[in-house]
């Protein structure tokens, strides 16, 4: 009673092996759209947004910056007439005071200059 545990192969059938055929296959690819995400649909338009606000901005910088640069150079150029019209003034003020003035105006209203009545005065 001793049992054998082979295995029974008497049963069993023998599959011949059929030799594999060639076949000219083309390999076709297949390109899929994919669908885009609603997630990413949010993101495209938020970073379009995002760029439209930043371009807005960069004009309204840039014509403040313009603004700022003409009145910039508006006042420049009252500076500029204002220290020509104080040099101006000077120059009269300085002719006004000269002694060849100062000598025609005593002669013609008949001033003399008395060395007694003369004082010097410093700074």
């Amino acid at each position: 009673m001793i049992e054998s545990t082979a295995r029974d192969l008497t049963n069993y059938e023998t599959v011949v092996a059929q030799p594999k055929q060639e076949t000219n296959t083309q390999t076709l690819t297949v390109t899929h759209k994919v669908a885009i995400s609603k997630t990413e649909s949010l993101l495209l338009i938020g970073l379009g947004i995002l760029t439209v606000c930043l371009m807005t901005a960069l004009v309204s910088v840039k014509v403040s910056m313009t603004s700022a640069q003409n009145h910039l150079d508006a006042i420049t150029t009252q500076i500029t007439n204002t220290n020509t019209n104080n040099v101006n003034l000077q120059q009269e003020v300085s002719e006004m005071t000269s002694y060849d003035r100062l000598s025609k105006f005593a002669k013609k209203h008949n001033l003399k200059m008395s060395n007694k009545n003369v004082r010097n005065v410093t700074k």
